[in-house]
C-alpha cells in the first residue's frame, strides 16, 4: 500500500468511527443475508461481536505503518479465527461485504481511491491472518 493509500483507509476508518457500531451491525447483516450457512459460527448476541469487530479493525488500521507491529497483530487475530472455523474461502467471501457496509455508511465519500485502498489494506490483512492460521495448524517440531 502506498502512504496515501494508507491515509486514506485511515481518514475514512476515522470519519466511521462513531458509528462503527452500525457498520459492523450492517456488515453482519450482510454476511448473514448472503451466507446463512455462516451464522452457526458467530455468537447468538451479536453485541459483543460488534464491539470486537470495532476494536479490531481501528487497532489493525492503526498499526499498518509498523509492519512488524502490523504481521504479528494480524498473524494472532488469523490464528484465533482459525479457531473459529474461518478459512480461506471466507476472507474472499467477507472483503466485498464489508466495503459494501462502508460504502453505504460514507456516502458520496466512498471514492473509487477509498474503495481501492481499502481493498488493498483487507487483502494484506487477510494473507497475514492466513499466515496465522497456517502456523497455527502446523506442528511444532519442538513439542515433547
Amino acid at each position: 500500500m502506498s502512504p496515501e493509500q494508507v491515509e486514506l483507509v485511515r481518514d475514512s476508518l476515522r470519519a466511521m468511527g462513531p458509528r462503527l457500531d452500525a457498520v459492523a451491525d450492517d456488515f453482519y447483516g450482510r454476511v448473514f443475508a448472503h451466507h446463512p450457512e455462516l451464522r452457526a459460527m458467530f455468537p447468538a448476541e451479536l453485541a459483543g461481536q460488534r464491539e470486537k469487530f470495532a476494536e479490531e479493525l481501528q487497532t489493525i488500521v492503526a498499526a499498518i505503518p509498523d509492519l512488524d507491529g502490523f504481521l504479528a497483530r494480524a498473524r494472532l487475530l488469523g490464528a484465533r479465527h482459525g479457531g473459529y472455523g474461518v478459512r480461506a474461502a471466507h476472507y474472499r467471501l467477507f472483503r466485498d461485504l464489508l466495503l459494501e457496509s462502508f460504502a453505504a455508511e460514507l456516502g458520496e465519500a466512498w471514492t473509487e481511491a477509498r474503495a481501492s485502498a481499502w481493498r488493498g489494506a483487507y487483502d494484506m490483512v487477510s494473507e497475514a491472518m492466513m499466515m496465522g492460521t497456517t502456523r497455527a495448524r502446523q506442528p511444532s517440531l519442538f513439542r515433547r
